[in-house]
């Protein structure tokens, strides 16, 4: 049985994240994008959706536009 987590990341990273294209952050913000390879690389989960509602929070000390993503623990 998969168990969903529900995590808050910068809404930036979604497409990178959930349809693994990552040429818009590479080309706009490779630096974001590198945060967001350590986020999966650390975390252990993989995206599989994220709300439709972006809203703003704290993400690493710094308040962003973010949506909540639902992620399942990689095998």
């Amino acid at each position: 049985m998969l168990k969903i987590v529900t995590v808050t990341l910068p809404a930036a990273w979604a497409s990178a994240l959930i349809n693994n294209d990552w040429s818009g952050l590479n080309f706009y913000d490779p630096d974001e994008a590198q945060r967001a390879r350590d986020w999966l690389r650390e975390s252990g989960l993989d995206v599989i959706s994220c709300s439709d509602q972006s809203v703003m929070a704290q993400f690493d000390g710094v308040l962003t536009e973010c949506l909540e993503y639902q992620c399942v623990k990689r095998k």
